[in-house]
C-alpha cells in the first residue's frame, strides 16, 4: 500500500468508526514502539516518528 492509499484508509475508518480512544491509541504506539529491533538500522528515527504520532494523538484529545 502507498503513502496515499494509507492515508485514505485511515478516514474511511474514521468515518465508519473504527477510531480508537485516545489512550487506547497512545498505548497501541507504545506497544508499537516497545516491539522495534533497535539493533536495526534506522529504526531510532521510527520509535522518533511514532512517539512523535504518540504525542500528536494525546494533545488532540484534549484534556485529560
Amino acid at each position: 500500500m502507498n503513502q496515499t492509499d494509507v492515508m485514505l484508509k485511515i478516514v474511511e475508518m474514521a468515518r465508519v468508526g473504527g477510531a480508537l480512544p485516545a489512550d487506547e491509541a497512545v498505548s497501541l504506539v507504545a506497544a508499537k514502539v516497545a516491539r522495534l529491533d533497535m539493533s536495526r538500522e534506522g529504526v531510532q528515527q521510527e520509535a522518533t516518528d511514532l512517539m512523535r504520532l504518540g504525542a500528536t494523538i494525546w494533545s488532540l484529545a484534549g484534556p485529560r
